[in-house]
């Protein structure tokens, strides 16, 4: 039988969370590069974009700056993350749509040249989600996955400290795009990454960003200070002049959603 990552409503809730919200910025940003790619793969009209599970908005206010781009419906189900958006620089930009509802059944207006999907797709019903897409972009329209990997020399023991506090069983190491393309739902196309993008944080900023993903965010007050105490030994050696160096890299994996499950 297939095996199917279901997601954890509980942790997905936390995205309404203020609190978490508040620390989203503090998360690592896409490489510039990453918009000339999506900008390349837009050859259609009109050039309009459907921005799924589109956050505090790090794929739409960038992208839509740049004059290619008509239109950004960005959609998120969290109020609060749009609220934060629209707050954040280039949050206001006429060309951006902030769409409050689900991916599954919000009211949108197609054709669509390009959807983009951060590291958000886990969170949805693909048999819904991709077949609605399907019918959504125009002829030569493409779904745009963006997947941002950090490089760095603590990775091992961080995720030995994570695994001990994150809440409940991780998901699942799913690579999402061969589970999508396995069900008959998404055709791959191509993917290309951007060049590493070093980046520079303070020990106690890199520590209140994991308190951005879900599974950290609802730790109690105790356990964020055991938490704290346990990244702040791991991390101090490895800072310098109060900073931590680390690099960034995204990965655009780009296809056709299907129709219709194989």
């Amino acid at each position: 039988m297939e095996k199917r990552f279901v997601p954890n409503q509980k942790r997905l809730r936390r995205f309404q969370d203020h609190e978490l919200v508040s620390h989203y910025h503090l998360r690592p940003f896409y490489p510039p590069e990453t918009f000339v790619i999506l900008e390349e793969l837009m050859v259609d009209e009109p050039r309009v974009v459907l921005d799924l599970g589109c956050g505090t908005g790090n794929v739409a206010r960038p992208l839509a700056a740049s004059a290619a781009v008509e239109r950004i419906d960005a959609v998120d189900v969290s109020l609060a993350m749009l609220e934060r958006a629209r707050e954040l620089p280039g949050g206001d930009a006429p060309t951006i749509r902030w769409i409050h509802g689900r991916a599954e059944d919000v009211a949108l207006t197609p054709p669509y040249a390009l959807v983009t999907a951060g590291m958000c797709l886990h969170w949805m019903d693909w048999g819904q989600v991709l077949p609605r897409l399907a019918h959504m972009l125009t002829p030569r329209g493409l779904l745009a996955i963006l997947n941002l990997q950090q490089s760095m020399p603590w990775r091992q023991a961080y995720q030995q400290i994570r695994r001990r506090f994150a809440d409940g069983r991780p998901a699942p190491g799913l690579n999402l795009v061969a589970a999508m393309a396995q069900r008959g739902l998404f055709r791959l196309l191509g993917e290309r990454q951007t060049a590493p993008l070093p980046m520079q944080q303070t020990v106690e900023d890199y520590i209140a960003a994991q308190y951005a993903y879900s599974s950290l965010a609802g730790l109690d007050s105790e356990q964020r200070a055991d938490f704290e105490q346990e990244m702040r030994t791991l991390l101090t050696p490895f800072a310098r002049d109060g900073l931590l160096s680390f690099e960034v890299v995204a990965t655009i994996t780009w296809g056709r959603p299907c129709d219709a499950a194989g």
